[in-house]
C-alpha cells in the first residue's frame, strides 16, 4: 500500500464492498441461515484473486474487477444470500423485448466502480490500448 495515491487508494472501495459483502454471506452461510450456492462459492474463489492483482498490478486489478463484476451482473456469481435475477422488458406492442438480466445491486456496483474508476477504461475499445496493455505486462509474449 506504500506510495498509492489518493485515487488509487479509491479504487478499492468497490472492492472493499464485495468483500464486506462476501463476509456478510459467509456468516449466514456459518450461522446455518442459508446454504451455500456455486454462483456464492465461484465469487469467493475469485475475490482473492482481484486482491492479488490489485497488489501486484494496480491497473491490472481494477479491470479484473471491472469484469468480475459484469459477470456478476449477468448472475454467473453473487455475494448476496439470494441470488436475484431480474429481467426488464420494453413492450412497443405486445412484443416482450428484454433490455435488461441480472442482479439489480451490481448496477449500483458497477456504477460506483466506473465512477470511481474509469480512467482505466478510456480508449478499451482501441487496438492501442490493448498494443500498450501486452507491452506493459507481457501478455502474449512466449516465455523463454
Amino acid at each position: 500500500m506504500k506510495g498509492k495515491t489518493l485515487k488509487q487508494l479509491l479504487d478499492f472501495i468497490p472492492l472493499v464492498i464485495l468483500t464486506i459483502y462476501a463476509l456478510w454471506l459467509t456468516w449466514l452461510v456459518i450461522s446455518g441461515e442459508i446454504g451455500f450456492l456455486w454462483k456464492h462459492i465461484l465469487g469467493l474463489v475469485l475475490l482473492p484473486i482481484v486482491y492479488y492483482l490489485f497488489f501486484r498490478n494496480h491497473k491490472l486489478g481494477v479491470l479484473v474487477l471491472g469484469s468480475l463484476i459484469i459477470i456478476g451482473l449477468f448472475g454467473f456469481i453473487s455475494y448476496t444470500p439470494s441470488t436475484v435475477i431480474r429481467t426488464l422488458y420494453w413492450m412497443p406492442s405486445d412484443i416482450k423485448i428484454p433490455i435488461f438480466y441480472g442482479q439489480p445491486i451490481f448496477v449500483l456496483w458497477l456504477t460506483i466502480h466506473l465512477i470511481l474508476s474509469f480512467r482505466y477504461y478510456i480508449g478499451i475499445g482501441t487496438r492501442k490500448y490493448w498494443q500498450n496493455f501486452n507491452e506493459i505486462y507481457k501478455i502474449g509474449s512466449k516465455m523463454e
